[in-house]
């Protein structure tokens, strides 16, 4: 779980982070009949980002019958899709390149302006009860596993097929491998 700072208390909080998430999934008026009838991955992720961004402001403040109406609904999109990304998990920013059957354990923290490729997962240590931990600006590839109490820092890439093990403390690298490693050093900063 986000930290309770880091969470959408105000009803100004919701529309920045919709604003910011929702403007990666367009909609043109070309666009409507395709999103109301659910027909394109876009339409089904600006769906998703939606349900699961009112459904954490509902819960944040208090009002448990609309929360609760949220969040069947957001339940039901996830189940259809294969989806799942529990509420309060994911901070601002979350970017789901593709519907898919990836997901994110629900004790886990995904820091801002995190990616996700198609069936990446953040899996839970069973015995433990120990999760991910995710800085800000990470990307995870595609079909990767970052698995137990690990740490990512901020702007780290895992790349594709990796599974994480391990905690990589050192921001802006690439790691990649079974189990990972480090492949590259930080990237510049960009100008």
């Amino acid at each position: 779980m986000i930290p309770e700072e880091k969470r959408i208390h105000t009803k100004e909080q919701l529309r920045e982070w919709l604003a910011i998430e929702t403007a990666r999934y367009p909609l043109s008026a070309r666009h409507i009949l395709p999103y109301i009838l659910q027909l394109s991955q876009g339409a089904i992720l600006r769906r998703h980002t939606v349900l699961l961004r009112k459904t954490e402001y509902y819960l944040n403040t208090g009002r448990r019958l609309r929360a609760k109406l949220y969040s069947m609904r957001l339940a039901r999109l996830q189940m259809r899709y294969g989806m799942y990304f529990p509420p309060n998990t994911c901070g601002k920013g979350l970017y789901i390149s593709h519907v898919n059957t990836g997901g994110v354990n629900p004790n886990s923290s995904v820091g801002e302006y995190c990616r996700f490729m198609p069936y990446a997962v953040l899996a839970g240590d069973d015995v433990n009860d120990l999760a991910p931990t995710l800085g800000d600006h990470v990307t995870l590839g595609m079909r990767c596993t970052v698995m137990g109490g690990v740490t990512l820092a901020d702007g780290v890439t895992v790349g594709a097929h990796a599974l994480v093990n391990k905690s990589f403390l050192e921001p802006g690298i690439t790691v990649a491998g079974v189990p990972a490693r480090k492949l590259s050093g930080p990237k510049p900063p960009q100008p």
